[in-house]
């Protein structure tokens, strides 16, 4: 093609052309004319001319193919040589068989590293990247891409790893991640409680020591911090120090603690954190739902909003018990109006219920009774940790106890389920039941968890209570009924309220002894409330053998209850009382099977929250009562796993430790 013009080609075409046009003309003339054999000539002469172009250009593109095809092997061969990506070849063994310069300057650091093993010249596993796979990778303060490509011809087989540089893209991101809005929401609790009957000059000092600590945390950060209300706050800060304070474990709720009122109340926060939304509006959105469920773990701890749930962080305080009861009252006329709407009334606890659970659904029952309303306590008998109460039920009130199954077939979209003594979805004595009901109503005391039931019309919830039957107690206590409470219902929510305060030693306060009064003036008997503790001499046997073969792990007490043993989560949870009573023992765990579950009973002193440790078990519960149940693993295994967390608490408690010593 180079050398030979196109026009050569086209004017020997018009030549043929024009010949054949005369041809035509001149075809009716005789062809012994001169003309005719003129034309011939012409016309065969620029045929062969034609002929001869075509094949110089046919003879000059093979020419002009051969020549690119050596121009580009000679690029593609030196064009990888002088890429600036950096770029390896190993073959079948991870050996290095080829680099280019790139890699040799910004990787290899100008060594000759032929036939070594990628590994040993830099920290990266070529079998951690698959065929066409890229992944992050941080080398001498820089960031690569790296992607890997096989090849596989004739039998060998090569792997090309190239290293893209991604620092300036790396940083951006980093900048961008860092400077991300996050809200923070901070209320300090029960802030009428603590400060009531305080001097007005008392308090101010108080907050004023309280806005010392805000303005040390937000020292050096370009943070907005205003005030909302007397007892609410909201700072506006950047996602790096955000995470700087959740990698300390939010010192402030420490720093706060540490301020007395009336020099004897400590002063607790609870903290909700918006970091994870797409607007500033969302974070918002997020920091009072992280707030909510703060609160509703009691307090003196923050919550941060994820994408996987929630994050908890704090909450070793018992937390100020809530003088003012309007809330009751007013959630105890809510109840007495939508039981009045409803055709029927369903009650249920959670699984294997207890004392506490099965007296306050006794409590509900006499409220809905006392209402006009039919009603039904929704219970498996068979798997009830409450046997004696349930058989007094059976002979108080003939009729009242129906399996879950039966209450599915019978519930309508008007009736009522009424749930005490939980606020989880995952330990409900029947989650079908919950589900299929148009009006729920919660009654618990219990620290809120992550999956909590949240499709309610109604719900009293107070951590600081001792226990259900101390919520229902205190809802009977605001009406004037028509008829005096039954002494059958009176001894069964005692009895309740003494199995959760352990015979009023634990989580206790003002109102327990007052609502504990008002049974006992209602007839409550001590000694018949009692006899629904008892328990076998088998299961006497059983529990001490559990305390006496408890093991101590610094201030907490284990033990391993072995297989095939009676009541076991009864005996289980009462050798967790029992090791409470061991000099120096400040957590007591049981860890016992059941079925085909792994689980553990947890009871604490409160000076330990046991409800955090069983959350990284996936469990839950109160401060100082929790458990766990897992089926992915033996109770050896979790006995393990509790062992580990244990650790990591008391190393980061050391760690605070230190940190307050500096």
């Amino acid at each position: 093609m180079q050398g030979k013009q196109p026009w050569r080609i086209m004017c020997a075409a018009a030549l043929l052309a024009m010949a054949g046009l005369i041809a035509l003309i001149t075809a009716h003339a005789q062809y012994k004319s001169v003309l005719f054999w003129f034309t011939f000539v012409l016309f065969l002469g620029a045929a062969c001319w034609l002929g001869y172009e075509i094949y110089i250009l046919r003879r000059n593109s093979l020419r002009y193919v051969a020549r690119m095809d050596n121009l580009l092997v000679r690029t593609m061969q030196n064009a990888p040589e002088h890429m600036p990506v950096p770029i390896v070849i190993l073959d079948d063994r991870q050996q290095i068989i080829w680099y280019n310069e790139a890699f040799s300057e910004c990787i290899a650091a100008g060594s000759d590293i032929f036939g070594l093993p990628l590994q040993s010249v830099l920290p990266f596993r070529p079998d951690a990247l698959a065929d066409g796979e890229s992944m992050e990778l941080g080398l001498y303060d820089r960031q690569f891409r790296v992607s890997r490509t096989d090849y596989d011809r004739k039998g060998s087989h090569a792997q090309l790893f190239s290293f893209e540089d991604i620092t300036n893209y790396v940083t951006l991101r980093r900048v961008y991640l860092d400077t991300r809005p996050c809200v923070l929401l901070i209320n300090i609790d029960n802030y009428e409680d603590l400060f009531n009957g305080t001097r007005q000059s008392e308090r101010a000092a108080v907050l004023a020591s309280l806005e010392t600590l805000f303005d040390k945390m937000l020292e050096g950060t370009e943070s907005v911090f205003c005030h909302l209300d007397e007892d609410r706050f909201l700072v506006l800060t950047e996602a790096k120090h955000c995470l700087e304070m959740e990698r300390a474990h939010f010192p402030l709720l420490d720093a706060a603690r540490k301020i007395k009122v009336r020099g004897r109340t400590s002063l607790t926060l609870s903290i909700g954190v918006g970091r994870s939304g797409d607007t500033l509006a969302q974070n918002e959105h997020f920091a009072q739902q992280s707030l909510d469920m703060a609160l509703g773990r009691g307090g003196d701890q923050a919550a941060i909003k994820t994408d996987n749930g929630f994050t908890f962080y704090g909450g070793v305080s018992k937390g100020i018990e809530h003088k003012n009861k309007a809330k009751n009252r007013a959630v105890a006329k809510d109840l007495i109006k939508l039981m009045s709407r409803c055709g029927h009334v369903y009650i249920m606890g959670h699984r294997a219920s207890d004392l506490d659970a099965v007296g306050a659904a006794v409590g509900v029952a006499f409220i809905a009774q006392q209402t006009g309303i039919p009603y039904h306590i929704v219970i498996r008998t068979e798997s009830t940790l409450a046997k004696l109460l349930t058989d007094r039920i059976a002979q108080e009130m003939p009729g009242c106890m129906i399996e879950p199954e039966t209450a599915r077939t019978l519930i309508t979209d008007t009736d009522l389920v009424v749930i005490v003594d939980t606020f989880s979805k995952d330990i409900v004595e029947d989650a079908e039941l919950y589900r299929m009901a148009k009006h729920v109503v919660v009654i618990d005391h219990h620290r809120q968890m992550v999956n909590y039931l949240d499709n309610t019309t109604l719900k009293l919830h107070d951590p600081h209570a001792s226990s259900a039957a101390e919520l229902v107690t205190g809802m009977i206590q605001y009406f004037d009924w028509r008829e005096e409470m039954p002494q059958f219902v009176a001894e069964a929510l005692m009895a309740g309220i003494m199995l959760d305060t352990k015979n009023f030693v634990m989580q206790t306060g003002v109102h327990t002894f007052e609502v504990a009064a008002y049974l006992r003036e209602h007839g409550a008997d001590p000694i018949g409330v009692k006899t629904l503790f008892a328990e076998s001499l088998a299961a006497y046997q059983h529990r001490s053998q559990l305390v006496s073969e408890a093991q101590l792990h610094g201030r907490y007490a284990i033990t391993v209850a072995p297989e095939g043993l009676p009541d076991i989560r009864v005996i289980a949870s009462q050798a967790a009382d029992e090791l409470l009573g061991v000099e120096g023992v400040d957590a007591s765990f049981v860890i016992y099977q059941s079925g085909d579950q792994a689980c553990v009973s947890a009871r604490s002193l409160g000076k330990v929250n046991v409800q955090v440790i069983m959350e990284a078990l996936g469990g839950g519960g109160h401060q100082i009562m929790a458990a766990a149940q897992r089926k992915d693993c033996t109770i050896h295994q979790l006995c393990e796993m509790l062992v580990q967390v244990l650790g990591e608490l008391e190393a980061q408690r050391d760690t605070a430790e230190e940190s307050e010593e500096e």
